[in-house]
Formats: C-alpha cells, sequence, structure tokens
C-alpha cells in the first residue's frame, strides 16, 4: 500500500473509532511492570512506534516518562495532542511514517512496537536503543499461510522470525500463540551492554 493510501487508510480508521486501541495492552502493563518499571524508578525515554492514539503513550507519560510518539496517521496525532493537553502531559508527536523517522543512536531507554513491524527499519529501530533499553513489541504472526496484501517488509511475522531479526537483544520473553485465524507473538529482549576486551 502507497504511502499516501496508508495514511488515509489509518486516518478513516481514526476519524471513525478505534475503541479496542484506547486502553494499553494487558500483555504491554505486563511486560513494563514487570521488567521495565523497577530498573527505571524515575522513567526515562520511550519510542512508542505506530502508537496511535497513545494508549500505552498517554501510560507512560504519567509514570514519569519522556514519551515520543511516531505514527503515519495526522488523525491520531491529533487526537493524541488534545488528549495530552486536556491531562497535562508533554509528549513528543510525529505524524510520520516510521521509516521516515530519524532514528538517533542510543536515544531510549524503551522502544514499543505494537502491530506494526517493520523489517526494513529492524536495525534503525535497534540502534535507537540504548544499552539496557527494553523492546517491548507485539504483532501479527502468520500462523498457516499468508495469503494477504501486505507488503514484504510489514507482513505477519512467520513463527520465530522475531528471534532472527532481533537477535542481537536478550530475549527476556517470547511466546507465540494462534487468535482467530492468525497467530500474535508477544516479545521482550534488553539490549547488552557493550563488551570490550581487556588488553
Amino acid at each position: 500500500m502507497a504511502f499516501d493510501r496508508r495514511r488515509s487508510h489509518w486516518n478513516l480508521k481514526y476519524e471513525q473509532g478505534l475503541p479496542s486501541l484506547e486502553s494499553p495492552d494487558p500483555f504491554f502493563v505486563s511486560a513494563f511492570e514487570q521488567f521495565v518499571a523497577g530498573r527505571f524508578p524515575n522513567g526515562g525515554t520511550v519510542l512508542d512506534l505506530a502508537g496511535g492514539i497513545g494508549r500505552h503513550a498517554l501510560w507512560l507519560a504519567t509514570k514519569n516518562w519522556q514519551v515520543t510518539v511516531v505514527d503515519i496517521s495526522e488523525v491520531a496525532i491529533h487526537k493524541l495532542g488534545e488528549k495530552a493537553r486536556q491531562f497535562d502531559l508533554a509528549l513528543s508527536l510525529l505524524a510520520l511514517d516510521a521509516s521516515e523517522y530519524n532514528f538517533e543512536t542510543a536515544s531510549f531507554d524503551l522502544i514499543v512496537m505494537f502491530y506494526h513491524f517493520d523489517r526494513d527499519i529492524c536495525a534503525r529501530v535497534l540502534s535507537a536503543l540504548k544499552p539496557d533499553g527494553f523492546l517491548i513489541c507485539k504483532s501479527s504472526l502468520s500462523w498457516d499461510s499468508y495469503d494477504g496484501t501486505a507488503s514484504a517488509n510489514i507482513r505477519p511475522l512467520e513463527k520465530n522470525e522475531i528471534l532472527l531479526m532481533l537477535s542481537e537483544l536478550k530475549t527476556v520473553h517470547h511466546q507465540e500463540r494462534p487468535v482467530l485465524d492468525r497467530g500474535v507473538v508477544e516479545y521482550i529482549g534488553r539490549k547488552p551492554r557493550a563488551t570490550y576486551a581487556v588488553r
């Protein structure tokens, strides 16, 4: 799907309303509280890629996290901006396709990717994670054969593919399971600290 068509598609969806995307995903909340919260008691920096109307971003901002949200939909970013102002929360909001975002090296303590796993930018995403930083990801999975129309870079992941794509992270949690006519993968990884050889 071309960029303009993708943007129009998501603008329309967010204009119509997506109630299922208004509350934080239970897996995200559980992952954050179990693995991330204790390591960053005073908050940190987080990038929410394809963050939509901010179900995770707003939740994190209330916990003192400095939040950057990137989403292709201008409608979603506008709605998120209104909610942030309503709750007096400061978020950095960018109406961009994730592939257009300037991933600065070692910028984030946490990166969140829910239902947008772009193989083409995976290396850039990982480079933006600080050592000891976490990636929390949930994505669609081809449980059987995939017959959809998504472009190769964002079609659903194959079984165990996420482990190959994110091999430079230490896997903290990985689960794949069928859901209705497809599958879902839930993943938490931590970026190791750089190790230097002693001479």
